[in-house]
This record gives structure tokens, C-alpha cells and sequence, in this order.
């Protein structure tokens, strides 16, 4: 198809298809040739060349590059080379881009991320650039930074340097910058729900003709349709099902007719469609203002304080919707503690503990675990099966020996929940020089809430058991587990962990 009206050169799209039996295993290059890239210079021969590997179990591949024929922008400027796997498969491998010594022209570069920029002093007018991008691995020591697989595919296109002014633009709604100081985007959808994107072009000219120049790697079932009236472009798929996660590429070049210096830079959309997967699991959050907890650490508590954390779960696919942020059936909730309603957000969700550990609670360690699962939210039959379920465990534990004075309670009433008298208990927290007036029971005490000791911590040994440390320190077993809630359910005579940790009050006046 041939479209006049180009200052530049017509163009001639189409698509040739290249059919080869290769003699057997090995490495081949593939070229593709010809006559000619036509500008106000003359004419310009272009080559394209790809690697065909026919001798591993799991070959290297030549990554499709994607932009068009013809690029324009303004000194300063920057065209993207897109690379991915020639069957749109996601995040197959690393590439490098550059450009032969042999083919350097003077004013233009590309990066490690394929964007090619032109100095902001180019002179106005027509250039030719080739660029090769190879596929790169990191077996080896020596290839840390990446090493050449002997893959690579080259293109060449022309680059037109233009005065600044007006041209087209263009837009869409919902993406992220792909790179910097690009126009490039990249946009993300989930199987099982429909992919729909507007592409928005603003004229400079109200009445003017917009001529698309595009070039793309789109998967069969996503279409592409363009509403010349309202300056739209649409791309959709109906229902990517699960299993068909696929990366796909999009640019596009507008120009306005008869303004035919009026033409946008290359626009890029990097389109990844993922495989739909179960709500994750997000940083916990403490509710009394307490940062999060340290990541593999144990949320921890202190007997006679409340603590809240909210557990939080979100689905990449803002389509989907939370189903469900329960407790696992084989999880028991600690004694006292409350688990409130979830509260529901289209594809987030969270849920809130609260716990307030009884003196009875002091070294006693737990497991919570979650479960989160979701529900789509465009059903399709055979396309989209059941609900993806995902799980997090969180460790807790309440401190042995430590307790957090509530408001107006005095030495005598803290003693008391422990089994104690006050001597014995401001024996424990040399600290405190007034233990009438120190502890919380005045209205206006700024020490309401200070933590205290209850007991001291015994370091277990070789040989310890509940009973015998219950009889080394004069406790009844009874006594020493209800300071102890890691040691319920287990025997008199279990051995206890060495250098575990043990909550004792010591009674030289008795033995079990």
C-alpha cells in the first residue's frame, strides 16, 4: 500500500513473510535486503539481519525490534527501540543496544535501556542510523554484567530532524512512564479480564486528516480500530484467558494532512498482559502508630497492653475484587484476642487484630495465619476457573517477665495478678523509688502505663525441665507455667530448649 503526501518519502507498507529449510544443526544468519529508503537526499539501501539458532536444547532467540521505518523529532530528542521475544513471552531476556563503530553517526547514541537520542545541536534534516541489539546471558563469573549469546537482530530506519513546533500528540489514560524522558508507556492487564486502551491524538488543526504510520507485535485476538472523527485509537481483547500471558508492542507516528510537517514524535506501548494470580499479602501495619514490624521478626506484645495491626491484601488486577481475609481454619486465635470484620475495597482489603495478652500470657509464642482469595470480576466459562487463594503466617509472641501497668492500678494490684506481694515485686524493679505513687494509680501520673518486671529470666541448661526448674526455684509446676504460656501442654519432665528463655519467681520457703 503506497500513501503520497510525505515530504520525506512515500511509504510502502507490508509485511513479507521468509520461509527457509536450514541443512541441519548450527548458527545462521538471516538477511533481508533491498532498495531503498527514499529521502530528499536520494536513496539509501537497507539491510536487516537476525541469528538462527538450530543447535540447543533451549536456543537462543533474536529479539523483534519494533519502531517504524521513519522517526521525527527535534534536536534534543529521543526515539525508543523496543526489543522482546519474537512470541511475546514475558520478561525472556536482557538485551544491549548499540550502534557499530562502523555505522556511528555523529550527534545520535543509544542507551542501555534502546533509546536513541540525538544531540541538542544536530543539524535539521534526514539521517540513516543502524542499531543492533543483542540477547544477553549471565552464566559465568565472567558475565556478571552480561555476555553476548551471539543473538542479535539489527535495524535501520531514518531519523528526521525538525524544527520545534506545532504537531500532534499523543496520549492515553492508566500508564506508566516506560522510560525516562520518553513518550513511551507501559501498560499492565491480567488474564481472564478485558484489555481495552484509548489512545488519544490532539490535533493542531481542527479539521485536519490524521495519517497513521505504525508498527507492532499485537497477539491475533487483540484488535486494533481508529475513529478518524474523534482522533481515537482502540486496541482490545476480549478475554485474555489464563495461560495466555503474552508482551506486546504498539508505536505509532501521526501526521496531520495537508500540514505535512505536522507529525508527532514515535509513541511505544509496551502492553503486558500477566497471568491473574491470588491477592498479595502487604506490609502489616501496627495501629497504635508503632512502625511496621522488622520483616522475619515476631510481632511482639507486652501483658496488660492492647496492640492492634491491620492485615492488608490487594490484587494487581484492579478489575478483580477481594473475596475473602479470614483466619485459617488450624489457627486458633490467642485467648482474649479479637478479629474484626474485613473490610472490603473492590481488589483490596484488610482486616484488624486486637489484643490485649492477660498476665497469664507472658512468654507464650503463636502463629497466625491468613488466607486471602479472589473472585473475578468478568466471568467467562473455560476462560477464567476458581478462585486464586494465596496465605501469610505471622510469628507472635508476648514478653516473659513484663508487664504494662494499667491506669490507676498501684504495686498491690500488679502483684496480686501475679501471685505476689509488692516487696517481692519492687524487689524486681529496683527502678522505682516510691512504689505508693509510681505505678499509674493517680489520675494525672505520667507514669500510667510504664512497664514492669514480674519475674526474672532464667537462662535454661542442659538437662532443665519444667519440674526441675520449678524445683530449683522453689515454684509449683502450676506457678511456673502460668508464667510461662509457651510451657502449656507440655509434661513435667519434657526437656526444656537450652538457652531458652524461662520466667521465674523465686520461693526459697517451698518445694514442689
Amino acid at each position: 500500500m503506497m500513501e503520497p503526501g510525505e515530504q520525506y518519502g512515500d511509504w510502502i507498507e507490508g509485511t513479507s513473510e521468509v520461509k527457509n529449510t536450514y541443512d541441519g544443526p548450527g548458527t545462521y544468519v538471516a538477511t533481508f535486503s533491498g532498495c531503498c529508503v527514499a529521502d530528499a537526499n536520494g536513496q539509501v539501501d537497507f539491510l536487516l539481519e537476525t541469528t538462527v539458532e538450530l543447535d540447543k536444547a533451549e536456543p537462543a532467540f533474536s529479539p523483534s525490534l519494533m519502531v517504524l521505518p521513519v522517526v521525527y523529532f527535534s534536536p534534543g530528542g529521543s526515539v525508543t527501540i523496543p526489543a522482546l521475544h519474537p512470541r511475546g513471552l514475558l520478561d525472556a531476556g536482557t538485551y544491549r543496544w548499540e550502534i557499530p563503530t562502523a555505522r556511528t553517526i555523529p550527534g545520535f547514541n543509544v542507551d542501555s535501556m534502546g533509546i536513541v537520542r540525538a544531540a541538542g545541536n544536530v543539524q535539521h534534516g534526514t539521517y540513516h542510523l543502524y542499531v543492533e541489539v543483542s540477547l544477553l546471558h549471565y552464566e559465568g563469573d565472567d558475565c556478571t554484567g552480561g555476555c553476548l549469546t551471539g543473538a542479535t537482530s539489527s535495524v535501520f530506519f531514518t531519523v528526521v530532524i525538525l524544527s520545534p513546533g506545532l504537531s500532534p500528540t499523543l496520549t492515553t489514560e492508566d500508564a506508566d512512564s516506560d522510560y525516562s524522558s520518553s513518550p513511551d508507556k507501559i501498560l499492565i492487564f491480567r488474564t481472564g479480564f478485558p484489555l481495552h486502551i484509548d489512545l488519544n491524538i490532539h490535533r493542531t488543526h481542527a479539521n485536519s486528516t490524521l495519517l497513521l504510520r505504525t508498527s507492532s507485535l499485537l497477539p491475533r485476538p487483540l484488535s486494533v480500530s481508529f475513529d478518524q472523527p474523534a482522533g481515537v485509537v482502540s486496541l482490545g481483547w476480549d478475554k485474555p484467558c489464563v495461560g495466555e500471558a503474552v508482551e506486546a508492542v504498539y508505536c505509532i507516528t501521526v501526521m496531520e494532512l495537508p500540514h505535512t510537517l505536522n507529525v508527532s514524535s514515535q509513541m511505544c506501548l509496551r502492553i503486558r498482559v500477566l497471568e491473574d494470580e491470588a491477592p498479595a499479602f502487604k506490609e502489616l501495619q501496627w495501629l497504635d502508630g508503632e512502625a511496621g514490624p522488622v520483616p522475619g521478626e515476631p510481632l511482639t506484645w507486652i501483658m496488660g497492653r492492647e496492640r492492634s495491626f491491620s492485615v492488608n491484601v490487594e490484587d494487581e488486577a484492579d478489575m478483580d475484587k477481594v473475596l475473602s481475609l479470614d483466619l485459617s481454619p488450624d489457627t486458633p486465635l490467642p485467648a482474649g484476642a479479637d478479629l474484626l470484620p474485613t473490610q472490603f475495597m473492590g481488589n483490596t482489603a484488610h482486616r484488624v487484630l486486637k489484643w490485649l495478652p492477660l498476665q497469664t500470657a507472658g512468654g507464650g509464642s503463636y502463629e497466625l495465619c491468613f488466607i486471602t482469595s479472589d473472585t473475578p470480576g468478568v466471568t467467562y466459562e473455560s476462560c477464567r476457573l476458581g478462585a486464586r487463594t494465596a496465605s501469610q503466617c505471622y510469628a507472635v509472641r508476648v514478653l516473659a517477665c513484663r508487664y504494662a501497668v494499667r491506669p490507676q492500678e498501684s504495686m498491690s494490684d500488679v502483684a496480686a495478678r501475679f501471685n505476689t506481694d509488692w516487696v517481692q515485686l519492687w524487689a524486681l524493679n529496683p527502678d522505682i523509688t516510691s512504689p505508693d505513687s509510681q505505678l499509674g494509680y493517680r489520675p494525672d501520673l505520667h507514669a500510667r502505663g510504664a512497664v514492669v518486671n514480674t519475674g526474672h529470666l532464667y537462662t535454661a541448661g542442659s538437662g532443665d525441665s519444667v519440674a526441675a526448674v520449678a524445683y530449683k526455684f522453689g515454684m509449683t509446676v502450676k506457678y511456673l507455667v502460668n508464667l510461662n504460656a509457651n510451657f502449656r501442654g507440655m509434661r513435667d519432665k519434657d526437656p526444656l530448649q537450652e538457652g531458652s528463655e524461662v520466667c521465674i519467681l523465686p520461693n526459697s520457703c517451698l518445694r514442689d
